[in-house]
């Protein structure tokens, strides 16, 4: 009986093991011997694709691949392999550094956050726009406003003296969020906004006046200064001059205009603490 469950024993293990997947660990050598024996190119690529890989992508090593006949395009591949392997490392590596580049955007810098520093703030769509009577204040005034859906952003600081970090990657392919990042080069072509907070909403100025004198664009008076530090090229580090206020916020590209035929992006954020 013991002999009998000892046999059972080892024919699961062995089924076990059998079932495992196993992963191939590609190098230089490997990839010589493969092109020795004769498979096609397109089989070596396929090959590098699904494996685990460390190669060796020097100027000697390829010269070396060269010399021993392996095709261009399957060293083309171990460049791009071994190239994306180094990218994803860096970064890694300088994903908590706010003085390395990152994705293009705008990220809220927190140093209390020792495990994800940086936050990026995601794009907010505004809602709706309109113009009309009385919106400005006063009688027989008119004003337009842009409005975001929510009283309340879903972005919360609880910091009166946030740190924002903007960086223009210009390696990088301009995507449909970031398509005002394609022109602007620095913070100084963003404006930060209050924004005014009514029953389930928020709102900004986008223009008013009388019926005899309109003026287009942000009020000075709700607009919030900000100080902009450059850490190198495409990376710069924003500070307020004076501590924000308890409110909602956003920054709004200064080329962007605001109207009711555009579904016109910003970034906002909230001060949860006074």
């Amino acid at each position: 009986m013991r002999n009998f469950l000892i046999l059972l024993f080892i024919i699961g293990l062995s089924k076990y093991s059998f079932t495992q997947p196993k992963y191939d660990t590609l190098y230089n050598k490997t990839i010589i011997t493969l092109t020795k024996t004769g498979l096609p190119p397109a089989t070596i690529i396929s090959k590098i694709k699904t494996s685990i890989t460390s190669f060796d992508v020097s100027t000697n090593a390829l010269i070396d691949l060269s010399n021993n006949g392996v095709n261009g395009e399957v060293i083309n591949e171990m460049i791009k392999i071994s190239d994306n392997a180094n990218t994803s490392a860096t970064i890694e590596i300088n994903s908590n550094n706010p003085n390395e580049m990152h994705k293009t955007g705008i990220y809220y810098y927190n140093p209390k956050n020792v495990t994800n520093p940086l936050k990026k703030i995601n794009a907010t769509v505004v809602s709706g726009s309109k113009t009309g009577g009385f919106s400005y204040g006063g009688f027989g005034g008119v004003g337009s406003t842009s409005t975001l859906s929510g009283l309340h952003s879903r972005f919360q600081i609880d910091t009166s003296n946030p740190e924002f970090y903007f960086y223009f990657n210009t390696d990088e392919k301009t995507n449909g969020e970031n398509w005002f990042f394609a022109t602007a080069t620095s913070p100084n072509e963003f404006v930060c906004v209050w924004l005014y907070a009514k029953n389930d909403h928020r709102f900004f100025k986008t223009g008013g006046g009388s019926n005899y004198s309109y003026s287009v664009g942000i009020p000075e008076k709700d607009k919030v200064q900000y100080e902009i530090k450059e850490i190198k090229e495409g990376i710069y580090k924003v500070t307020f001059n004076t501590s924000l206020k308890k409110g909602e916020y956003c920054f709004i590209y200064a080329g962007q205009a605001p109207s009711i035929y555009s579904n016109d992006k910003l970034f906002d954020f909230s001060i949860s603490v006074e």
